[in-house]
């Protein structure tokens, strides 16, 4: 099956009128250089359905379009469950079930939430490169955003970047905490054995914003946002203040109350790439988080 492609378009109002169309690509569209470079290279920028240099001014009325395409999905199709809770012509966003690893990778190359996403795609009579705007471990639960072409990837990124993307994830920590709201501020890098995390003064700054939602037997339930995103970054800072997630088996201890770390992404909250409307994304709690809770109380 061939690509799909995504046209994004734009007519001039009397505001832009006289700007150079380089400039309009940028400031109004939004495109990066990057893109702009690509999509110039490869003809696929249009005034009025022409080619024109990127220095030419336009003029009212006229009207700018950019085909963008949105790539080819190589991962193989499995008959896998997904869970879909929104989907557009620009967006998937899933429900990531427990012990599932987002992409293949050299030693999971199969049984991924990508091969779910592919036979999705398939069923669907739908081809576009997967690109996950963010990641959760393997044990981590709950909301995944795949954007279908590249424009929206790059914008939800610029989201994140600039905090307006938040993700919000519900943790159940060991113990209770000294304060009720707080942020864990400490440089994380990876550790010498190439998987874990750890704090070090040359790794890269790392911000945890956390809330206490309800003190339990020796535990406690929190309300994370992340203000930065690094990889293991709420495992690695709650860990550091001795309130590891509870079934951690990396930054914490082995639990027989659940059998992986009892982290859930549990709210996203955007600005649409497209429609620029605000969206709000919620995943209730797995059935494993509610009976651990239900064990400490």
């Amino acid at each position: 099956m061939e690509s799909q492609k995504k046209i994004l378009k734009l007519t001039v109002d009397s505001k832009i009128a006289g700007n150079k169309l380089i400039d309009v690509l940028k400031d109004d569209l939004e495109l990066s250089n990057k893109m702009i470079n690509k999509c110039d290279k490869e003809k696929k920028i249009f005034v009025n359905s022409k080619n024109i240099s990127l220095k030419s001014k336009l003029k009212e009325n006229e009207t700018v379009s950019v085909e963008i395409d949105c790539g080819i999905n190589n991962i193989a199709p499995e008959n896998l469950t997904l869970n879909v809770i929104y989907e557009d012509d620009d967006l998937l966003i899933v429900n990531k079930p427990k012990n599932m690893v987002v992409h293949p990778t050299k030693n999971v190359l199969s049984g991924t939430l990508a091969n779910a996403i592919s036979n999705h795609q398939k069923i669907n009579n739908q081809n576009y490169k997967i690109r996950f705007v963010n990641r959760l471990d393997m044990g981590t639960t709950g909301l995944l955003i795949i954007a279908k072409n590249s424009y929206s990837h790059q914008q939800l990124a610029k989201q994140m970047d600039e905090g307006i993307l938040e993700k919000i994830y519900i943790a159940v920590v060991n113990g209770h905490l000294d304060l009720n709201d707080g942020i864990i501020e400490d440089s994380i890098d990876l550790n010498e054995n190439g998987i874990k995390r750890e704090l070090s003064n040359c790794g890269k700054i790392s911000k945890t914003k956390y809330k206490v939602i309800e003190e339990l037997n020796n535990a406690s339930i929190l309300e994370i946002g992340l203000i930065t995103g690094r990889t293991h970054q709420i495992r690695v800072h709650l860990s550091s203040i001795e309130n590891y997630i509870i079934g951690d088996t990396l930054y914490g201890k082995i639990s027989n109350l659940i059998d992986r770390q009892a982290l859930h992404s549990h709210i996203l909250r955007f600005i649409h790439p497209i429609t620029k409307e605000k969206i709000e994304i919620i995943s209730k709690l797995p059935d494993d988080m509610k009976n651990l809770i239900k064990n400490l109380k």
